[in-house]
């Protein structure tokens, strides 16, 4: 064993009592170091075994054995009470006031090497948990660091997804808008937008890159930036037709060769606020849904595949708005299959229940029906149009 072995504390009133127990351990490496019951060290977990000599102060030993045992494990060694006799009321009196280990009175020094060999390997062992303890509370910190350096990440990532959405929607002529808008994380892959073009017309969009987190909300940036719905030509404009705008958006989107891109699906709607005519291009998104004042609600659906696979086109969607009408274009976080066949389902039965509140409340209204049945959380966006009765 040794230098590597951990000493012995002999704690008693007589020095004779340690000339057996070197004579016993010593020759196997044990090194036995001797205190009196007043003058034990203040550190003791560096010991083996601590070993209180019951035959020189029975009272003395037995108070420090149960003084002792009182210390957390952690902060002290196993202790070893040699009995003055073989009766067992010695015996019970060590094991009553704490002791770890009880001698008799007439253990052999076979008997004492055993069980402080045993009490070495405890030793030991209790040393590697405790450094596997450690080493799992710097873990445990140095984790918790990365996860708040994250959560402050995802936070500022929120802050700036954010900072791309209209802070308040245009109000043209009798036309309203109202959005609910529920990233299910920090960041989220759905956005939308709705933006003045002109005196009479607003363009507007909502758009979903599969999955949700970092990497579909950086491409929600990319379609702030890369969806163009107007042309400005010297003192002239041309208003983009939203197939076009589609067709563009796709074709930015292959070309930025990115490796394992998100699908993206959109609906792209151009509304003329004067006449009520709205033209809309879809691309692999849930079909909107239409509210006539009166009326049963249906879904307009229309053609269209995923932006950034493949060259594609996106037929115009021609229709009109009348007086009372409402309008739904939503994100597939729904509890239906929504993303695999396009069709509103649920959607058309909270619209007709809640179709006689102002465009706001509608909103919020048609929004919770929706998600009170959801049963994982997925982002969801659902934007709301409104020509006013006259």
């Amino acid at each position: 064993m040794g230098a590597a072995v951990p000493p012995l504390l002999l704690v008693t009133e007589a020095a004779s009592a340690a000339a057996p127990l070197r004579g016993w351990l010593e020759p196997h490496g044990f090194a036995v170091q001797e205190a009196a019951p007043r003058a034990i060290p203040e550190q003791l977990a560096s010991f083996a075994a601590l070993i209180l000599d019951g035959h020189s102060d029975t009272g003395q030993a037995l108070a420090l054995c149960r003084r002792l045992a009182l210390r957390p494990l952690d902060d002290r060694p196993p202790l070893v009470y040699l009995a003055p006799d073989d009766s067992a009321a010695a015996r019970l009196a060590g094991f009553a006031h704490g002791a770890d280990v009880v001698l008799p009175g007439s253990a052999t020094g076979d008997e004492v090497l055993a069980e402080v060999r045993v009490l070495e390997r405890w030793h030991r062992a209790k040393g590697q948990w405790q450094a596997r303890a450690a080493d799992a509370l710097e873990c445990n910190h140095q984790l918790r660091q990365a996860y708040e350096t994250i959560e402050k990440d995802l936070k500022m990532a929120r802050r700036l997804q954010a900072s791309f959405l209209p802070r308040t929607l245009p109000a043209v002529g009798p036309v309203r808008f109202a959005v609910s808008y529920r990233p299910c994380g920090q960041v989220g892959g759905d956005f939308y937008d709705v933006f003045r073009l002109d005196e009479r017309h607003v363009g507007f969009y909502v758009a979903d890159a599969m999955g949700h987190g970092v990497p579909a909300s950086l491409l929600t940036v990319f379609l702030k930036k890369a969806v163009q719905p107007k042309e400005v030509s010297g003192t002239s404009y041309r208003l983009v037709p939203p197939d076009e705008v589609l067709a563009r958006l796709n074709r930015d989107l292959i070309a930025q060769g990115l490796a394992d891109l998100p699908f993206i699906t959109m609906v792209y709607g151009l509304l003329d606020c004067q006449s009520g005519g709205v033209d809309i291009a879809r691309a692999g998104h849930p079909y909107p849904v239409y509210l006539p004042r009166v009326g049963e609600p249906e879904s307009w659906e229309s053609p269209g595949t995923l932006l950034g696979v493949f060259e594609a086109e996106y037929p115009v969607l021609r229709r009109q708005l009348h007086p009372g009408d409402k309008l739904l274009v939503f994100t597939d976080g729904l509890p239906t299959e929504v993303a695999e066949i396009g069709q509103p389902g649920p959607v058309l039965h909270a619209a007709a229940e809640h179709r006689g509140l102002p465009i706001e409340a509608f909103v919020d209204r048609v929004t919770e029906a929706l998600l009170a049945e959801q049963e994982r959380p997925d982002d969801f966006t659902l934007l709301g149009v409104e020509l006013l009765a006259e």
